[in-house]
């Protein structure tokens, strides 16, 4: 009787340890220098980036709908997901791959939404900005550091 009592017990404990490990939180290695960067940008303004802490991870996958570029994935019960369609990241420069991090990381690690809004020299207010034809925006050695203070502001 203590035997199978035993065997009882280390099966409910074996059983509530698998239940309740969390999902773990992973980046694509290609997209990793790219949340690396948000992170040391971040830091650079005074935000701390842990996305172990923060559950978000990022992935390349395609993306049927051939307008959207990346997305912010939101689920109570999972990791949030940084969605980079493959399409995109595979044909984009180095400008278009710092853009669509830092704007889904904006949604998803800032909690911003998209700003439609343009400065007077014609030029997006912001790297957050909805979509291409919302406002003229031009990531670019010139343009970087504005666009990423203002995202961090």
């Amino acid at each position: 009787m203590k035997n199978i009592l035993s065997i009882f017990m280390i099966t409910i404990l074996a059983l509530s340890i698998s239940c309740s490990s969390e999902d773990i939180v992973e980046t694509d290695a290609e997209l990793q220098p790219f949340f690396d960067l948000f992170a040391k940008e971040a830091e650079a303004r005074g935000f701390t980036v842990d996305y172990e802490a923060e559950r978000i991870e990022g992935l390349l996958q395609d993306i049927p709908n051939g307008a959207i570029q990346g997305q912010c994935f939101r689920n109570e019960d999972k990791p949030l997901k940084v969605i980079i369609d493959v399409n995109f990241w595979n044909n984009a420069d180095q400008f278009g791959r710092e853009f669509i991090i830092f704007h889904e990381l904006g949604h998803c690690f800032l909690g911003r939404d998209h700003l439609d809004t343009s400065r007077p020299d014609g030029l997006c207010t912001s790297i957050m900005h909805s979509n291409p034809g919302a406002c003229n925006f031009n990531l670019n050695e010139t343009t970087r550091e504005g666009y990423f203070d203002e995202l961090f502001q």
